[in-house]
């Protein structure tokens, strides 16, 4: 198989979607693409909660700013087409066209370059430790349909309206 048409990346927030959640989860036993999620285990949820270094992260109308504005000048930095972004208070959404790189790859500077600026626009004191989860969703969007599809979802079918 060639490269993809582009990458459908997401994330959540620190805290946001924990082992035991009743959205379903993976594990270390439980994580092969395809393979059904674990729902709904609230004494895994409840461990999990009481594990986090800091409170569960929500971001301001004003970080999502920031963080979708980070997400723009690094994909613009490297050459990366950028066909949406949505950044919610509790996970991001990205749509770029990545040539040579993993989807992982791409995923790892986008959060490494929000986590920048959201640091610079909090100031270093009393500022957050931890604003993503390990890892994310990469999937492939392989043809011009799916990637219609996808934009659709990241761009109109959101929880809270988009910031911009």
């Amino acid at each position: 198989m060639g490269e993809p048409l582009a990458y459908h990346i997401s994330w959540t927030c620190y805290g946001q979607w924990l082992h035991g959640d009743p959205r379903g989860f993976v594990d270390r036993q439980h994580h092969t693409p395809g393979e059904p999620y674990i729902y709904d285990d609230p004494h895994r949820r409840s461990a999990a909660a009481n594990r986090l270094a800091e409170p569960p992260c929500w971001l301001t109308k004003d970080q999502r700013h920031v963080t979708q504005q980070a997400i723009r000048e690094a994909c613009a930095f490297r050459n990366w087409e950028l066909s949406a972004v949505n950044t919610q208070p509790d996970h991001i959404h990205v749509v770029v066209w990545a040539p040579g790189h993993t989807g992982k790859q791409v995923r790892a500077r986008l959060k490494d370059r929000a986590t920048r600026a959201l640091k610079g626009a909090n100031g270093r004191e009393g500022g957050r430790t931890h604003w993503w989860t390990e890892g994310g969703k990469v999937e492939l969007i392989c043809d011009e349909r799916q990637w219609q599809q996808v934009i659709d979802y990241v761009n109109n079918r959101q929880p809270f309206p988009r910031v911009e």
